[in-house]
């Protein structure tokens, strides 16, 4: 696993609630755990609402442009439940058409910036957020 992947998921963990952080770093280590911890990402509900903020952006564009004003850096890293995304590095813009823009089916982080900014994307669409870290 590269450093900067080992960051992108350490900092998604710490958008968990207590509690479910290790079991989140650990399940996604060993290749085999990954699998089915990626096909668990659509049943997750532990997201610590102290840093969740529901999506109001109706487009890609919009939530680019919504991260962007946040800090969010030209490319990003991805942990789908789509084996085609998942431990992608991606442009921010390319990312978000792929998964806002073709209304994706699956489940989605968006890592940002490391520990501080991501995007979590689900199919249904009142549970999509935006995930940021105080500085």
């Amino acid at each position: 696993m590269t450093a900067e992947r080992e960051d992108h998921e350490r900092g998604l963990a710490r958008f968990l609630v207590g509690e479910w952080r290790a079991r989140f770093r650990e399940s996604l280590a060993p290749a085999k755990r990954r699998d089915t911890s990626r096909s668990q990402l659509p049943h997750l509900s532990h997201l610590d609402p102290r840093f969740t903020t529901p999506v109001s952006a109706q487009s890609a564009a919009e939530l680019a442009a919504q991260l962007r004003e946040k800090g969010a850096e030209e490319d990003c890293y991805l942990l789908s439940e789509d084996p085609e995304l998942d431990g992608r590095v991606l442009p921010l813009d390319e990312a978000l058409a792929l998964i806002v823009g073709s209304d994706s089916q699956h489940t989605t982080f968006v890592s940002c910036m490391p520990a501080k900014l991501a995007y979590f994307h689900e199919e249904d669409p009142a549970h999509r957020y935006l995930l940021e870290l105080p500085s």
